[in-house]
């Protein structure tokens, strides 16, 4: 959900909050294509989280320490509060949350099998690579799965990606940049 008024995206700081806090994720959309190889650009983070209590609380702090604000078309107005804490995110399936360091979405999962079919963390997991992200090592989707995701969300941003995304792909189907492997602790 790249949005163009974004604050510039610093992956650093926002990966450097996540780790802080020790969430549980599977790093997934446009930047982990970027992670792939692809040149596409994006203003955002999307990540699938672990979707337990304790995890979502560990969200919600790293949330808290970026100043994030909810986005919300049509939403609370400018200034209004929500609550950031693990009862609220759990309510949400997709959230876009504000920060300095730009936009971070906050996901349930990804389409795997059709567009209400998600493929939540534990899924993504299985098939998820750790790539050298600056000097993190962030659990990243498998391309395959983010192939998958844009096929049946199919918008628009999503149609344009696909040749690159496939392109990369040693197999548009079954073809991944790496092997599966356990996230690091937190990650």
């Amino acid at each position: 959900m790249s949005d163009p008024d974004a604050p510039p995206l610093n992956t650093r700081v926002l990966l450097d909050a996540l780790e802080r806090h020790q969430v549980s994720y599977v790093a997934v959309g446009g930047l982990a294509a970027q992670w792939h190889g692809a040149q596409r650009t994006t203003k955002d983070l999307d990540v699938c989280p672990a979707w337990d209590e304790e995890n979502l609380d560990r969200v919600a702090g790293a949330l808290r320490e970026l100043g994030a604000r909810l986005k919300v078309p049509d939403g609370p107005a400018e200034g209004e509060e929500v609550p950031i804490d693990g009862v609220f995110l759990h309510r949400l399936e997709v959230s876009t949350w504000r920060t300095s360091a730009g936009d971070l979405d906050v996901l349930l999962g990804i389409p795997r099998d059709g567009r209400w079919n998600l493929a939540r963390y534990e899924q993504l997991r299985e098939n998820a690579i750790l790539l050298e992200i600056g000097e993190r090592t962030v659990l990243t989707a498998a391309l395959k799965d983010i192939i998958r995701s844009k096929e049946i969300a199919d918008r628009e941003p999503d149609r344009e990606a696909l040749p690159e995304l496939r392109q990369l792909s040693d197999d548009p189907v079954d073809g991944d940049a790496g092997q599966p492997t356990d996230p690091p602790p937190g990650g």
